[in-house]
C-alpha cells in the first residue's frame, strides 16, 4: 500500500513539474497520457483513446503554431465533451475570458426558442422569447417542430453538439435535454429553415430564421445547473395529505457542515415519525453530491439492517489494474458526528448502517439530471429497499465515480491555473460491478421506477402554471400505495383550519370540522417531534369544534398541531413568539 501511495505522489508531482512548460502540445500530451490511465471508466465507457487523440491533438498543434490560446482552450473543451461523464471538466479562473470568447463564437447567436421532447415522440417549444426571430416568424409556445433544414427534427437533434453543456451529459436522456436546448443556439447570423405547427393551427408553417445576439438568454433560461438549490436540508409536512417532504441539496462540506447536514436530516425524520406521517417524499432533484460516507449514513434512516453501500476501486500503478482500496474506509459516526473505521468491515467497503432512528413508511424519491455524484447514492440505496419508489420525469445524472485529491491534473499551475478534473475511483456493487455510472451505451444513473408523463397538459403545468408536477405525482403514488382513493379523499370529513393567530402571543384558537362521528386525536408537538400537549383524544359527533391552547408556559419556537381520525391526519405549523 505504501508503494501504491508513494508512486501516485511521484507521478502527480512529476506531472505538475512537466506541465509547467509553455507549450500547448506538451501540456496536452501530459494530460492525455495521465488521463487515459487513471480515469476510472475508460474501459466501462469504451473510450477509444487513440481515436480521441487523433481527433484533438492536431487542433492542439495548430493552436500552438498560431499561438492561439482561444483555439487551445476550445480543443480542450472538445476533448472533455467527448467523454460522457458529468464529473469531467476543464477549469481555471484565469481562463474564463477564453471560455466566454469561445462560447460566444460558437453559440452566441439565438433563434429565441428551446425545445422539449414529449412521450409520443413529438418535439415542441417549451420557450419562445418575445421579439425573437422565432416569435417574429409566428412561432408560439407549444408549437410542434416538424423539420429543420428539410430534415425531420429528431434526426437533426441527434447531430446537435453538447460541448457547451454546464456538465457533460452522461446519459442519453440528459444528452437529449441539452440538444433540445442548443438546437436554437448557433453562431450569430447563421440561418435555419424551420417547419412548425402551432397548437391552434391545422396547417404547418415554414420560416427562415437568422440568429441574433440575445445575451445568452435561452442558454441561461434553460440551464441545468443548480443555480440556487436553496437550503441544504429543508422539510415540512404537506397539506392536506399529511406526508413528510424532505429536500436535500448536498452531502458535502467541512466537518461542521457534514455534522449539521446529518443532524438536520435526523431532525426531519424525528418530526415525521412523531407526527405520524403515513409516507414521505425525498426530493433529490437538485443535489450536487459530497461525501459518500455521509450519503451511506443518511440512507441508514430507512433500514434496520447493515447493507453494503459500495466497494471502492482505484488504479494501482504497480499492477496496472483497478483494484479494491486496500484499507478500511471511513464511516460516519452518528454519536460523534465524525468519521470512524470499523475493523469488522472488509477493506475498501462502505456500508449503510442503521442510525437508531428508522422511518418505516413508504418513501417516494425524486431525482433528475441535476442529481449527481454522491447525491445519487441515497436514491440508489432507497430504490433497493421495499416500499420505496423513484418517481420523476428523468433519471439522475449517472456520474457516480469518486473524485479524490489526485483527480486534478494541472496543465498549467497557478497563476495560469488550468486543470482537468475527473473521477479516479469506481463504485462497485456486491458483485464488484460498476454501479450507477453510465456505460458505453450512455445508459445508467438512477432510473425512475415510475416515469411522470410528459405531454402538452403537463408542460403547460410546468412552464405556464409553475406547478411542481413531479411532486404532485409522487403524492398520488403514495396515495395509491396506501390505498387512499384520491377522488373521495375530501369526503373523509376531516378539516383542520389554519391556527389563529399565527405567530401567536396569546392563546391559540384551533378549529376543526367533522362531517361524521369519529374518534379524534388532536395534539401539539415541538420541532423535534416531542409531544407537548394532547388537546383532544375521544369520540366526537359530526360538527365544528374550537379549542383554545395557552402557550404561555412553552418556549418560543415552531410547533405542530396534528389532528387524526382513523388513517387520515392533517398537520398545521404555528410559531410561538
Amino acid at each position: 500500500m505504501r508503494k501504491f501511495i508513494l508512486l501516485i505522489l511521484f507521478i502527480f508531482s512529476g506531472t505538475l513539474l512537466f506541465s509547467q512548460t509553455n507549450g500547448f502540445v506538451a501540456a496536452y500530451d501530459s494530460m492525455h497520457q495521465r488521463f487515459q490511465v487513471y480515469y476510472a471508466f475508460g474501459e466501462w465507457k469504451a473510450i477509444d483513446w487513440n481515436a480521441l487523440n487523433n481527433q484533438i491533438r492536431p487542433k492542439i498543434v495548430n493552436a500552438g503554431t498560431a499561438s492561439d490560446t482561444n483555439a487551445f482552450y476550445l480543443a480542450l473543451r472538445e476533448y472533455v465533451a467527448s467523454v460522457p461523464d458529468g464529473h469531467i471538466s476543464v477549469r481555471g479562473d484565469g481562463w474564463e475570458d477564453h471560455k466566454a470568447y469561445a462560447r460566444y463564437q460558437q453559440i452566441g447567436g439565438s433563434y429565441g426558442f428551446a425545445l422539449i421532447g414529449l412521450d409520443d415522440g413529438s418535439v415542441v417549444t417549451r420557450l419562445v422569447n418575445p421579439g425573437s426571430p422565432s416569435a417574429l416568424a409566428g412561432m408560439h409556445y407549444g408549437a410542434e417542430i416538424l423539420e429543420i433544414n428539410d430534415m425531420p427534427v429528431n434526426e437533426v437533434l441527434d447531430t446537435v453538439s453538447v460541448l457547451w453543456a454546464e456538465a457533460n451529459p452522461a446519459t442519453l436522456e440528459c444528452k437529449k435535454l441539452n440538444q433540445c436546448r442548443f438546437i436554437g443556439r448557433v453562431p450569430i447570423g447563421k440561418t435555419m429553415k424551420i417547419k412548425f405547427r402551432n397548437r391552434d393551427a391545422f396547417d404547418p408553417a415554414t420560416a427562415t430564421l437568422t440568429a441574433v445576439d440575445d445575451n445568452n438568454a435561452t442558454f441561461d433560461q434553460t440551464s441545468l445547473l443548480p443555480v440556487d438549490p436553496g437550503p441544504t436540508v429543508s422539510y415540512k409536512i404537506l397539506q392536506p395529505s399529511g406526508y413528510g417532504y424532505l429536500k436535500l441539496t448536498s452531502e458535502g462540506g467541512d466537518s461542521a457542515t457534514l455534522a449539521k447536514i446529518y443532524t438536520d436530516f435526523r431532525e426531519a425524520i424525528t418530526v415525521f415519525n412523531n407526527a405520524g406521517t403515513p409516507g414521505m417524499i425525498l426530493d433529490m432533484r437538485v443535489n450536487t453530491g459530497g461525501e459518500d460516507m455521509l450519503s451511506a449514513a443518511l440512507s441508514g434512516f430507512f433500514s434496520t439492517d447493515t447493507i453494503l453501500y459500495e466497494y471502492q476501486s482505484y488504479y494501482n500503478p504497480g499492477s496496472g489494474l483497478f483494484e479494491l482500496y486496500p484499507l478500511l474506509l471511513q464511516h460516519f459516526n452518528p454519536q460523534t458526528l465524525g468519521p470512524y473505521t470499523n475493523p469488522k468491515y472488509p477493506n475498501g467497503a462502505l456500508f449503510t448502517e442503521p442510525q437508531g432512528l428508522y422511518y418505516s413508511n413508504p418513501v417516494m424519491v425524486l431525482v433528475g439530471p441535476r442529481n449527481i455524484s454522491s447525491g445519487e447514492g441515497i436514491p440508489m440505496s432507497l430504490q433497493r429497499l421495499p416500499n420505496n419508489k423513484v418517481v420523476s420525469f428523468y433519471g439522475s445524472n449517472g456520474s457516480f465515480g469518486m473524485i479524490e485529491w489526485w483527480s486534478i491534473h494541472f496543465l498549467y499551475p497557478p497563476p495560469d491555473d488550468l486543470y482537468l478534473r475527473y473521477p479516479v475511483g469506481r463504485s462497485l456493487d456486491k458483485n464488484l460491478k460498476i454501479q450507477v455510472d453510465s456505460d458505453s451505451t450512455m445508459l445508467g444513473g438512477i432510473v425512475p421506477d415510475i416515469r411522470v408523463p410528459l405531454n402538452d397538459t403537463v408542460i403547460d403545468q410546468l412552464y405556464i402554471d409553475s406547478i411542481d408536477v413531479e411532486l404532485n405525482y409522487a403524492i398520488s403514488e403514495l396515495n395509491s400505495v396506501l390505498g387512499i382513493d384520491e377522488q373521495n379523499r375530501s369526503a373523509t370529513g376531516l378539516i383542520l383550519e389554519e391556527i389563529f393567530p399565527n405567530p401567536l402571543k396569546s392563546p391559540a384558537t384551533i378549529s376543526y370540522r367533522l362531517d361524521a362521528a369519529a374518534v379524534v386525536s388532536l395534539s401539539v408537538y415541538d420541532l423535534t417531534g416531542k409531544l407537548v400537549k394532547t388537546l383532544v383524544d375521544h369520540p366526537q359527533q359530526a360538527g365544528r369544534y374550537t379549542i383554545k391552547w395557552n402557550a404561555e408556559n412553552v418556549k418560543p419556537g415552531v410547533y405542530f398541531f396534528r389532528i387524526q381520525s382513523g388513517k387520515y391526519s392533517i398537520t398545521r405549523k404555528c410559531i410561538v413568539q
